[in-house]
């Protein structure tokens, strides 16, 4: 039977698996952004001033270049948290929680895709992934606008849970695509069918309007009144 179908064109191709440590599956539109290594770290931005006035080698020493992975994620966190805060001690609100979600989120990606067979990584991605789109479920229901605003400015989708759970099996997505190629033929007859009777048009409009003629004279020379026309019908 799947010989059959593959002759009409019908194929089913298993559908592709899509990691999770990929934006697509988390619904990002932008992978974890680095921040500028010439930056200094958190610990020393309440004396950014002073820092900017030491010289090259005591800078380059003292930035994000010589500095960790952690103390640049701390960075990209601060830069995240500064595009939804709604002061500048603002830590607790859900856009916020929300920002920081994605923070960790991207930055795990990045880990998991270097190092694959890190499950624990893995499973914490899963979790953050879930727990973020939790947030902002409850975000979407309470204040719509603000829920629009946030996901512009962390630059994601939302895509809400599934209604309804069913798995993808062979012999229900060729029923599917049987029925699809069943409409596609029928659609294009159907457009066959109506070009034909296009073409034929002018020829079928001629010929009536000379029956309509035809009619015509006949009435006139055998002097066919109107009554008599709608008696004999």
């Amino acid at each position: 039977m799947r010989l059959e179908l593959t002759e009409h064109g019908i194929v089913w191709r298993r559908p592709k698996y899509i990691p999770s440590w990929t934006p697509t599956k988390s619904e990002d539109l932008e992978p974890c952004a680095e921040p500028d290594p010439s930056n200094p770290p958190l610990k020393l931005l309440p004396a950014e001033d002073a820092y900017r006035e030491l010289d090259e080698v005591t800078k380059r020493f003292l930035s994000l270049e010589m500095s960790s992975r952690e103390e640049s994620m701390k960075i990209a966190r601060l830069q995240m948290l500064r595009k939804v805060q709604r002061h500048k001690y603002d830590c607790g609100s859900l856009e916020s929680e929300i920002a920081m979600l994605t923070c960790k989120i991207r930055n795990l990606q990045v880990s998991v895709q270097k190092h694959k067979k890190d499950i624990r990584s893995k499973c914490i991605l899963i979790e953050t992934i879930g727990r973020r789109k939790r947030l902002l479920k409850h975000l979407r229901r309470m204040d719509y606008k603000r829920f629009e605003w946030l996901l512009e400015k962390i630059n994601m989708v939302y895509k809400p849970f599934p209604t309804s759970y069913h798995s993808i099996t062979r012999k229900n997505s060729l029923r599917k695509l049987v029925q699809l190629q069943k409409e596609d033929i029928k659609t294009k007859k159907l457009e066959e069918y109506r070009e034909a009777l296009k073409k034929q048009e002018e020829a079928f409009l001629k010929e009536k309007a000379e029956t309509l003629e035809w009619i015509a004279k006949a009435e006139a020379e055998f002097k066919i009144t109107a009554e008599e026309k709608s008696s004999t019908l």
